[in-house]
């Protein structure tokens, strides 16, 4: 009889050491691509709402800019549908495969875009074409690349091999900001508007090339390949998840409010509030972001890790609470207005952030069995960060334009945090339980 682990979870059987770490590699890897191109937008929102939707507020501006992130987000849900059935029915390497590759041709066509001097309103409607493939291939690669990494994990550290998913996300957001920032201390505004900002993006090309090869080379996992030996695999994903666990998906929705709002909010909206609120200049503002993004990523494999010995359900809790108080206690420092005030409140911004991304992976793959995985959870989360997400930094900013209060955008995080709370307390414990296997077993 196999002995349980001190975490009360059966060990799988063995498989190569060596053929995991390639496959956590390759899924890492993807995720720091495909976030990579995420942020660099989000870090040239100054630059290409110029140059894109130029108006004499630059307020109007911005609001353009992050309305086009928004839109990307309508194709999450769509990303998710698709991928979830490609890798619920073919496997999660083939998904991965395809998501990263989508990600990183549409990345590269935006760095070629022309812009709004040169096409006029044409310019605008191919950013946002752009924008809805990049929104398609993020839609699949949460679900596929977490199964992908909580699958591979030995016993007793599905939090933590989980948590590497947001870990290589967020590590891709700072580097795409870093890419930003350095060209915009080596140019002039001039050649910046000109043609700088095309070359983060299309930096995404050999980025493309060698997460591709890598993701070729990786072996699937072995409970998708132990689900393929007993013919179990499930033909209509999508309509089992929903009629068989409905509940835990809305849960899932649930929780993620926060985590979405909280999220964007010091990913997306920080740059923008600190030039425009605070009045820092780039340079000084994108390294302050950066650094705190830094600090947010390297405390997420420490909650993930935490997670393995104390569950997931505390952790989600403290999650909601800090999103309670501590966005509001952060803009309070940073509006103090000194640099040390801006990077430390940051950082204590991203607190709550870096709880969500270390359990959460984990916490959502575990509420869902091998055969509909990847569409249980990963529909439900492009569904809450579609309506999210990609609007916290237009309702952050709108909410300081109507209501002149610079605190806004923290009582927002604030009320968002209290709403998953009640979802949270609805959630079962499931790091201590073996990984369900089976739909036909494993009904909420």
């Amino acid at each position: 009889m196999t002995t349980e682990s001190t975490m009360g979870v059966i060990p799988k059987p063995s498989h190569s050491a060596s053929g995991s770490r390639r496959a956590i590699l390759a899924a890492t890897l993807g995720n720091t691509l495909e976030w990579y191109d995420f942020a660099v937008y989000a870090y040239l929102t100054p630059v290409i709402s110029q140059l894109f939707f130029p108006s004499r507020d630059p307020l109007t501006s911005i609001l353009s800019t992050f309305a086009v992130l928004a839109v990307g987000f309508i194709m999450r849900p769509v990303g998710a549908v698709f991928f979830g059935w490609l890798a619920d029915r073919t496997g999660r390497k083939k998904a991965l495969i395809v998501s990263v590759t989508v990600m990183g041709v549409a990345t590269v066509l935006l760095g070629l875009i022309p812009t709004h001097a040169q096409v006029g309103m044409l310019a605008a409607v191919l950013l946002t074409v752009a924008r809805l493939f990049q929104g398609f291939s993020v839609g699949g690669e949460y679900g596929a690349s977490t199964s992908f990494l909580v699958e591979h994990a030995p016993a007793g550290r599905r939090g933590l091999f989980g948590s590497l998913a947001y870990f290589s996300s967020i590590l891709g957001m700072a580097i795409g900001g870093s890419v930003v920032l350095v060209f915009s201390v080596i140019l002039s505004s001039a050649d910046m508007a000109a043609w700088g900002w095309r070359v983060p993006f299309l930096l995404s090309f050999p980025l493309l090339l060698v997460g591709t090869y890598m993701r070729l080379k990786i072996d699937e996992t072995p409970e998708f390949n132990n689900l393929r030996d007993e013919t179990a695999i499930e033909r209509s994903p999508l309509r089992t998840v929903v009629r068989s666990h409905g509940r835990n998906m809305l849960i899932v929705m649930g929780i993620v409010i926060a985590f979405a709002i909280s999220t964007y909010t010091v990913v997306s909206f920080m740059l923008s509030y600190l030039r425009t609120v605070i009045r820092i200049e780039t340079v000084p503002a994108t390294l302050s972001v950066v650094v705190a993004t830094l600090f947010g990523a390297l405390l997420i494999p420490v909650f993930g890790w935490l997670s393995d010995r104390v569950g997931r359900k505390p952790l989600l809790i403290i999650a909601c609470v800090s999103c309670i108080v501590l966005p509001l206690l952060g803009l309070m420092i940073v509006l103090t207005g000194s640099m040390a005030a801006v990077y430390v409140g940051q950082m204590v911004m991203w607190i709550p952030v870096a709880i969500f991304c270390g359990v959460t992976p984990a916490a959502f793959a575990e509420l869902f069995p091998t055969e509909v995985r990847v569409s249980g959870f990963g529909i439900a989360y492009a569904v809450s960060t579609a309506l999210f997400s990609g609007t916290a930094p237009f309702v952050a900013t709108l909410l300081i334009e109507r209501t002149g209060n610079t605190l806004a955008p923290g009582w927002y995080v604030a009320a968002a945090g209290a709403i998953s709370l009640l979802f949270v307390l609805r959630l079962r414990e499931t790091g201590r339980e073996e990984l369900p296997a089976n739909v036909r077993t494993h009904v909420s």
